[in-house]
This record gives C-alpha cells, structure tokens and sequence, in this order.
C-alpha cells in the first residue's frame, strides 16, 4: 500500500520563539514549513499549498489581517485553512479574522494539547473531505467510461452482424478452399469480438 503523503501546516509568526515551538508541537504529526514575516508566508504558502495555515496577527510591516487578505485573493491559496495565533484578546478583532475567512483562534501564550487538537480537528475535516470528493470525481469519472462504453459498443453492434451475416453468405458460395480459409478466419474473429461487446454491454 502506497505511503500517504503527510498533511502540512504552515507557521508564520515575527517571533522566532512562537514559531520553533509550534513546530515542536506538530512536527511528529504534519510536514511543518515556517516563516518570520508576513511576506515570506504568503510565498510558501503559494510556494507549498498547506492544508493549515497558523498565522500570527501582531507583525512588522505586514500584519496577519493582510496575510490573510493576500491569500484568500489568491486562487492558489485562497482555500487554505487559517488559524490564527494571538495575544489580542479583542471581540473586534476576532470579528475581523473571521470576516476575512479564519476558521478558528489560538491564543498565546499557548497550551500544546489545545493547538494539537484545534489543528488535529480541522485536518479531520479536510481529510474527510477529501475522501468524498475523490469518492465523488471517481464515481463520476466510471460513470463517463461506462456511458462512453456503451454507446461505442452499440454502435459496433450493427456492423459486426453485418459482418458475419455477409461471411456466412459468401461461405454458402462455390469458392477455393483458400478463401474460405479467410472468410473462416473472419467469421471467427468477428464472433469473438461480438461476443467480447456483449460481455462488455451484460448481453447473454
């Protein structure tokens, strides 16, 4: 059985700190990338395309808000899960997370458990997701060969009796023994692939 691949999580914190420890956090459990600015998450995560995004809000020069902007204004990004990690304890501002497409917060400092279980959680959800969207595109995608199946294999039909009618009309004439040979080649040939459409179609 074929080796999945890890889910990933992407930390973007200006504090070193905050960044190395979330990592220790989740490293045993997802492929964990880190960035120190704003500007060097959104690079990895389009560079990378995390399932979770851990995104801090208080940083220099590009705060998590504009991150957070910047990716959802992304086509490539903009369905990554965010989280974010802060101090602020503000309804305001955890309104304007949410508004902006955040799923959920993490205050610091942080408790480990608590960030392994919010993102444990969310990584549940696209996981099962994504099993029914595969579940769904296969269906669809066995549904199209079927149906393409079919009709192919109907159109043959008509042909392929014509085929054999014709042979077995032409083996009731006088011919050489050498071109009943042939048409006795044909014949067969054209009974195995009728009775191959057949199968493929459930005709008895």
């Amino acid at each position: 059985m074929e080796k999945q691949t890890k889910n990933s999580v992407l930390i973007v914190d200006d504090d070193e700190t905050n960044t190395i420890s979330l990592k220790l956090i989740l490293e045993s459990d997802y492929t964990v990338y880190t960035a120190n600015s704003g500007m060097d998450g959104i690079m990895l995560a389009d560079k990378h395309v995390p399932d979770i995004i851990l995104l801090d809000i208080l940083m220099p020069e590009m705060n998590g808000h504009d991150v957070l902007a910047a990716l959802k204004s992304s086509e490539k990004t903009q369905d990554i899960l965010v989280i974010f990690v802060t101090t602020l304890d503000c309804p305001v501002e955890e309104e304007k997370g949410l508004a902006l497409g955040a799923i959920d917060y993490i205050t610091k400092p942080f408790v480990p458990n608590i960030v392994k279980l919010r993102v444990q959680n969310q990584i549940k959800i696209i996981n099962q997701m994504r099993v029914i969207i595969e579940k769904e595109l296969t269906e669809k995608s066995n549904r199209a060969k079927l149906e393409f199946l079919s009709n192919v294999s109907h159109d043959m039909l008509t042909p392929m009796n014509t085929i054999i009618g014709m042979t077995q009309i032409l083996k009731r004439k006088f011919i050489p023994g050498y071109i009943r040979e042939y048409l006795d080649d044909i014949d067969d040939a054209s009974r195995d692939l009728l009775k191959y459409i057949h199968d493929l179609l459930g005709i008895p």
